[in-house]
């Protein structure tokens, strides 16, 4: 029978190791000004997009001298991997309030709406990610290949007990599923910040949740 307990805080993610850190960062000194960092970085990027957004602009926003973003991350490159990183591990644990439910289609209403709560808390997170992934994916960092799979992985666990208790669309696997509740969340929070919509996050939950149902067998 599929676990769907909550995920350990010790179990090891791949992000909290990153592939790519600056040269003459010193592990474990940087904590509380990494989290300025990104925190200012997430914040820019909701309002002009990561493309657009500079290191200069990061530091001015944080409060730090440009020099401390490059000892940090050594370049905007590492910096986005580790943004991704960052908001991946905060938004899994979002994800993860859903396996607190006993009934597995609750569980993914809860997953999902928590999910929309925390972009539209940090919707610079989802900017990032739809740039990011819109890219040719044989240019994909292998920092966003493991993001990818985690967060996927995080919404699979909690469908894949939803054959057990209900009957369900064999033809579907519950990975696709995953894939396409995962790309709704994302394009349904993009699609808010981008038009004004005023749908919020029950509103987007309940747009989402259309996915689920299709693939739970009538």
């Amino acid at each position: 029978m599929t676990d769907h307990s909550p995920r350990s805080s010790a179990e090891p993610y791949a992000y909290q190791s990153p592939y790519a850190q600056a040269p003459t960062r010193r592990p474990g000194r940087t904590n509380k000004t990494q989290l300025k960092l990104f925190e200012a970085a997430l914040l820019i990027m909701s309002e002009k997009g990561s493309i657009a957004t500079t290191v200069d602009e990061v530091a001015e926003r944080a409060g730090v001298s440009k020099g401390t973003v490059y000892y940090n991350f050594g370049s905007k490159k590492t910096m986005v991997d580790q943004l991704l990183q960052y908001g991946a591990k905060l938004l899994i644990s979002e994800i993860d309030k859903g396996c607190t439910q006993r009934d597995p289609r609750e569980a993914i209403r809860l997953a999902c709406y928590s999910a929309f709560k925390y972009l539209e808390v940090h919707p610079g997170f989802a900017r990032l990610w739809l740039s990011e992934v819109w890219k040719n994916p044989e240019t994909w960092s292998p920092t966003m290949r493991e993001v990818r799979q985690e967060l996927i992985g995080a919404i699979k666990g909690i469908i894949d007990g939803i054959p057990l208790h209900y009957k369900v669309d064999t033809n579907q696997s519950t990975e696709a599923v995953a894939v396409a509740l995962f790309g709704a969340v994302f394009m349904l929070t993009m699609d808010r910040e981008v038009h004004a919509s005023d749908r919020d996050a029950e509103d987007a939950t309940r747009t989402a949740m259309l996915v689920i149902d299709g693939y739970i067998s009538s």
